[in-house]
């Protein structure tokens, strides 16, 4: 069995659009399918926990038809069942997934080519636990998780009254230059603990501090242009000391990856990244935005199988 999870509102209903097309042409593949919709935030994390549950050892491969948003539900709605194979079908504004795992924006030949794979390949996502919380509350992530400075540019896209007139509009990016740019004069730099594989650092004055599967974030950046795909570190990118001008064009810079180049910046890999902070910190992974004082950072111990 084969199941679609598809949001709806990602690309202005594209998904619905191509997964219907893709059907249509290929009736054999589509008796041995089910399709199911989001109707809220949260809910692709509570239809892939019902289905996982119920068909883990009839289900070939789940495809997951939205964004990163959507990807990032629906990997946590997966954490018991390390064995069910997934495809990220990219219809949303970032995709950054799908750019990672260089993965076909050609949406029909990259649905087909899934169903044809015979041999998955591994990836290994990032799990984080925030506040002390019991060992087994923890989040998975697929692409990024990032602190300071682009977090609050996202939860203030995301709270935007703009945000949904803007998508319609395919005006998305306007929304995000403007977050951008009310988030440098209201953001205030952050003092934080670090501890790096068991050795702990003081930084002051922390602008962002992201953690990297793969290159790509906040829809085509390339924050960690040498990051690879593997099981053992992530790369990591502090930006600190840092003016606002500066600031502007690094995120000019950082599409083409040669942000790396500023002294202010500075990168390295890790395995196990612990952060601290007296004040709460605003972070997102994959985009979705949340606070924390402490957050444990680690990847998941096995591999899960992806086309890719």
């Amino acid at each position: 069995m084969y199941v679609f999870i598809i949001n709806p509102k990602a690309g202005q209903g594209k998904g619905i659009r191509v997964v219907e097309e893709f059907l249509n042409k290929n009736e054999k593949i589509k008796t041995r399918c089910k399709t199911f919709y989001t109707k809220y935030e949260g809910h692709a994390t509570e239809l892939v926990e019902q289905i996982t549950q119920m068909y883990e050892k009839q289900l070939k491969l789940l495809l997951i038809v939205g964004g990163d948003g959507t990807l990032y539900e629906a990997i946590n709605g997966m954490k018991k069942h390390i064995h069910v194979p997934f495809s990220f079908v990219p219809v949303g504004s970032g995709n950054d997934f799908a750019r990672g795992c260089q993965t076909s924006f050609n949406l029909e030949k990259h649905i087909n080519r899934s169903f044809k794979v015979d041999r998955f390949k591994p990836y290994w996502l990032g799990m984080y636990r925030k506040d002390f919380k019991n060992i087994n509350d923890y989040h998975l992530f697929a692409s990024s998780l990032g602190f300071g400075f682009d977090a609050e540019v996202a939860e203030r896209v995301n709270r935007s009254k703009f945000k949904k007139v803007l998508n319609r509009l395919r005006l998305t990016s306007i929304i995000y230059v403007i977050g951008l740019i009310i988030t440098i004069f209201k953001f205030k730099p952050k003092s934080v603990t670090l501890t790096i594989d068991d050795e702990a650092y003081q930084l002051t004055n922390v602008w962002m501090l992201t953690i990297s599967n793969h290159p790509y974030f906040g829809g085509g950046m390339k924050i960690a242009p040498k990051a690879k795909i593997n099981k053992d570190v992530f790369t990591v990118t502090i930006v600190h000391q840092i003016s606002k001008l500066k600031l502007l064009l690094l995120f000019i810079t950082v599409f083409f990856g040669t942000h790396t180049k500023l002294k202010e910046v500075e990168q390295f890999t890790a395995s196990r990244i612990h952060i601290q902070s007296k004040q709460a910190l605003t972070f997102h992974a994959d985009g979705a935005t949340s606070q924390c004082h402490i957050c444990d950072v680690q990847k998941e111990p096995y591999s899960r199988k992806v086309v890719r």
